[in-house]
């Protein structure tokens, strides 16, 4: 783990402000940042503060309580966001339930081996919590406001809280579909999970950007 993933996974774990969570951040940057250079390695460095859970374990415990009611409201309107956010991605994936419906490659414009590929390039950057990346595939604004790490964070918490490790890809259902003049291709593929199974159900267009992103 590398300085930046573990002070984002000590921040992940902080119940409190904003304010104050960016303030905890500045001070481990600094904290790392001085120590590196005092001659102490990374991995010494993590080793003596502790786990990430660890470590924002002691800053929860010493909280005022304005801090966790800021952490509190701050929370309810994250779930409001994600349930604003997913509502957008289910009217974006409503075109899959739409009967102009076609087998994968009738258009000419997708190939299952691209559409595939890219599938599952989206979901390993989902794995790995790259949601810069994925919202950079994004085709619209209005889909990468529904792909920030704060939402897909909680929707992610909707379907628990530890998924373990990626294991394996199962079936996957390939298919294209027209609305409005436009086509898109359609994806659903199950993803297996050391605790849990998911199904992902994506849409691409043409350019082969993200229009859609669903789980279940």
């Amino acid at each position: 783990m590398n300085r930046e993933k573990y002070i984002k996974a000590v921040l992940k774990k902080l119940r409190c402000g904003g304010k104050k969570k960016k303030e905890i951040q500045r001070d481990l940057e600094s904290d790392i940042s001085g120590s590196l250079e005092n001659g102490e390695s990374l991995e010494d460095i993590m080793a003596r503060m502790g786990s990430p859970a660890s470590l924002a374990g002691e800053f929860n415990e010493n909280f005022s309580k304005e801090e966790i009611m800021a952490f509190r409201r701050r929370k309810g309107l994250m779930i409001a966001g994600v349930l604003t956010g997913v509502l957008a991605v289910i009217l974006l994936l409503g075109f899959y339930a739409l009967p102009k419906n076609y087998p994968m490659g009738k258009s000419g414009n997708f190939t299952e081996e691209e559409v595939t590929e890219q599938t599952k390039t989206v979901i390993s950057f989902f794995n790995d919590e790259d949601y810069e990346a994925i919202q950079e595939m994004c085709a619209s604004e209005s889909m990468k406001q529904a792909m920030t790490e704060e939402k897909l964070s909680e929707v992610k918490k909707m379907f628990g809280e530890d998924w373990g490790a990626f294991v394996n890809y199962g079936n996957i259902y390939l298919g294209e579909v027209i609305q409005m003049g436009k086509t898109y291709a359609v994806v659903q593929i199950n993803a297996t999970y050391e605790n849990t199974g998911i199904t992902y159900t994506l849409m691409f267009d043409k350019e082969m950007r993200l229009c859609g992103f669903y789980m279940k």
